[in-house]
C-alpha cells in the first residue's frame, strides 16, 4: 500500500514537473524587439533637442598670407607641369648592331607585359625599355648596352629592385642620334 502510495505520489509531482517547465506556444513563436528596434526606442526616449550655440567660442586667426616662392605651382594641380622634359624631341635610331639588352619578364599577356614594362619605367626612370614579341611569348628588354660589364651593372641594380628571373642576353641594340 506505501508502495502504491509513493507511485502514486512520484507519478503526479513529475507530471507537475513536466507541465510546469514546458513552455507555451504562445511565448515560443512571440515576436521580440531586435536589437536595431531597441536602440531606436531608447534614442527616442532619450533624444534631446540641443540648442547650445558654439559660433561665438570660435577662435578667430588672422594670420599673414605667405606668398609662395615657386612660380609654376598655380593652381597646384600642375604642378611643375611646364618644368617636364620635351617630349617633342623624338630620338632617332641611326643604326642598329649587335649588343646586349637586360630581359626582365616573358609572359604570353600583353597586358602582363605592359604593367611590367610600367613598372621597370618607374622603379628605374629609363627610356630605353621595349617589348618584343616572340611568338608567342612577349619579352620585356631593357637598355641598348654595347658591353657586357655596362649590361651587367643595369642587371645587378634591377635585380635588387625585385626582378630577380632577369638577365643579360645578345640581342640587336638601337644606336641613337
Amino acid at each position: 500500500m506505501v508502495s502504491k502510495i509513493l507511485f502514486l505520489f512520484s507519478c503526479i509531482t513529475t507530471s507537475i514537473l513536466v507541465v510546469s517547465c514546458g513552455t507555451s506556444v504562445s511565448t515560443r513563436y512571440e515576436q521580440k524587439p531586435t536589437l536595431k528596434e531597441n536602440a531606436a526606442v531608447k534614442t527616442k526616449k532619450y533624444q534631446q533637442q540641443e540648442n547650445f550655440d558654439l559660433s561665438q567660442y570660435r577662435t578667430r586667426l588672422d594670420l599673414p598670407k605667405i606668398k609662395s616662392t615657386r612660380p609654376d605651382v598655380g593652381n597646384g594641380l600642375w604642378y611643375n607641369y611646364r618644368n617636364l622634359p620635351d617630349t617633342s624631341k623624338t630620338k632617332v635610331v641611326l643604326n642598329t648592331s649587335q649588343g646586349y639588352r637586360i630581359l626582365v619578364y616573358t609572359s604570353d599577356n600583353l597586358d602582363e607585359a605592359d604593367s611590367t614594362k610600367l613598372n621597370v619605367a618607374t622603379k628605374t626612370d629609363r627610356q630605353d625599355i621595349y617589348i618584343v614579341f616572340d611568338p608567342p611569348f612577349y619579352k620585356v628588354e631593357v637598355g641598348d648596352f654595347r658591353t657586357t660589364q655596362d649590361a651587367d651593372n643595369l642587371n645587378f641594380q634591377l635585380k635588387q629592385m625585385g626582378f630577380s628571373d632577369s638577365r643579360v642576353i645578345s640581342s640587336k641594340i638601337n644606336i641613337f642620334k
